[in-house]
This record gives C-alpha cells, structure tokens and sequence, in this order.
C-alpha cells in the first residue's frame, strides 16, 4: 500500500482481500503501486510515498540509497529485469510502474495484474534529463502528488543554480570527463553529454564532455588507451570512493596526460548516476566537490 513517507513510519503487515481493480481513470489517484524499477521506487520515495512492493530492494539500498530504510518491511519482487509476476499479483496493486526497456514484454502479464504505466527510461531522442522530469511529473500525477512533483523539480532548479553561482566561474576554465569505474578490468563507463549528470553539470557551467555524442542511457565504455588521446587539462572525475587499483595499477595509467598532471580524483563514495533526481543530485554535488 502507498503510504505517507515519515521516518516512524510502521508498514502495516498482511494484505487485503481485494478484487483486482479496474483501469485508472483521469484523475483517479493510485494508492497501491508497486515499483519495478529502482528510478520508479526512488521517485516514489522523493514524492514522500512508501511503495507496496519493489524490485531488487537491497540492490537499491546499496546503490541508490535513497530514503532505502523506508522499505525495510517492503516486498521484494525479485529481479527488475524478471519480476516475479506471482509476487506481484498477491499484492493485488492497482498500479504497476515498469520500464520501458526492460519490461515492454511483459507489459501484457502486468496489465493482466492491474494497470500498468511503462515509464521511458532510454527515450528515443536520448535526453536523459527530460526524460527524467517527464516521469517524476507523470509518476507525480498517478499518485496524486503532482504538486510535490513540480516542488522537486524547483529545487532542482534552485539547487544547480546555487551550484552555477557559486562554481561556475572555476567550472568554465576545467573540461570536465566524469566516469564510473568497471569493476576488476582498466576500463570506464563514460558519461556523454546527454546523460542527466552532464546536463546537470552543463547547468553548473562545465563544459561539453570530450566525449559529446549522445549515446543511448548517455554513457559509452572507453579504455584507458582512448583517454589517452585527451589533453593534461583535462579534469577526470572517478564516482568511487578511490582510485580503482584496476585502473592504477596499469602501466598505462600513469602515462595518460591527465594522471601525470594530477588532475584526476575519485568523488570519496559511490554516488549514483542514474537514478533519479536525489541521487542524481547527489552526484553532482559529489563531482563538483571532488573538484574543489
């Protein structure tokens, strides 16, 4: 059940013995939703509603990491990519939020369980960022909380223009390349410029990443023998909480430009990049902080 975010909250144990419901109308707000994807749960959490059942729940506490201790008594349904259709359907919600890229699929074994709303996750023109405005304001709107939508999205506002007034004259001067370690192998998920962190940090006043071309989800994967074609100006910002010693440990490592000019640091913890807007945020704040 959708319940009033508060830090005492309880979750109300069992459930009811509900008919399944009907389609949802215009205006008709959803009390029962249930999260298959960890942007979906984290919106949620943002609006100030507990979900009745998520996805992967210990993979968005470690990871996103968002409000996760108000779904200690929430259902886990299994893998985002494979929910667990029983799981869900003993629940009995009336509103399903999926991912259009991982659930499309199954959109007919949802729906059968109760309405269903695939959220765009890689949208077809790849700005990440108003894809990500465009389902906090429709997430909002289901549940009835759209004026908390436009209030999280105004502070976000508000937030990266503080960002901009205070870093944006430094920011101008730094080419700014922001990456995510792969773990155990010399190699970085790249972020390009349409990805939501990069529009974000846009705002503060970097400039376009090297690597601009927009790229489905808005990252790209580069070895270290790419980054060494980039200028000793260029700042390399690691979302880890250090440096990789996959990455240091490379004799190449210590050659690329931007190593040997000092110009690399890690954000000193592992911020989310591709949540939604808390942790992305956070991952902003985290970067222009690593850089100060």
């Amino acid at each position: 059940m959708v319940m009033p975010l508060s830090r005492r909250s309880v979750l109300a144990g069992g459930l009811a013995s509900l008919a399944l419901p009907g389609p949802l109308w215009a205006g008709e707000r959803a009390r029962k939703v249930v999260a298959l994807e960890w942007n979906s749960t984290e919106i949620l959490l943002l609006l100030g509603l507990v979900p009745a059942g998520v996805a992967e729940r210990e993979g968005y506490a470690s990871w996103v990491s968002i409000a996760s201790d108000e779904l200690a008594a929430v259902p886990d349904l299994g893998r985002r990519q494979q929910p667990s259709l029983e799981a869900i359907s003993r629940l009995r919600p009336d509103l399903i939020l999926a991912s259009a890229f991982r659930h499309r699929s199954i959109e007919a074994e949802l729906s059968a369980i109760a309405p269903t709303t695939l959220i765009a996750d890689n949208p077809a023109d790849l700005d990440m960022l108003a894809a990500l405005r465009a389902a906090t304001r429709e997430i909002g709107a289901l549940v009835g909380r759209a004026g908390e939508a436009d209030r999280i999205l105004a502070d976000v506002e508000t937030r990266l223009a503080g960002l901009a007034e205070r870093h944006g004259a430094a920011a101008a001067s730094r080419p700014l390349l922001v990456a995510q370690p792969l773990p155990g192998v010399a190699r970085l998920r790249v972020f390009t410029s349409n990805a939501a962190l990069a529009q974000c940090l846009a705002r503060v006043g970097f400039p376009p990443p090297p690597f601009a071309e927009p790229q489905p989800f808005g990252f790209t994967t580069l070895g270290l023998e790419q980054l060494a074609a980039l200028p000793a100006e260029t700042h390399l910002v690691l979302l880890d909480a250090e440096l990789p010693p996959a990455l240091t440990a490379s004799p190449l490592w210590p050659l690329l430009p931007m190593v040997a000019a000092g110009h690399v640091a890690p954000t000193g913890g592992k911020p989310w990049p591709f949540g939604a807007f808390g942790s992305l945020m956070r991952s902003v704040e985290s970067v222009v902080g690593a850089l100060r």
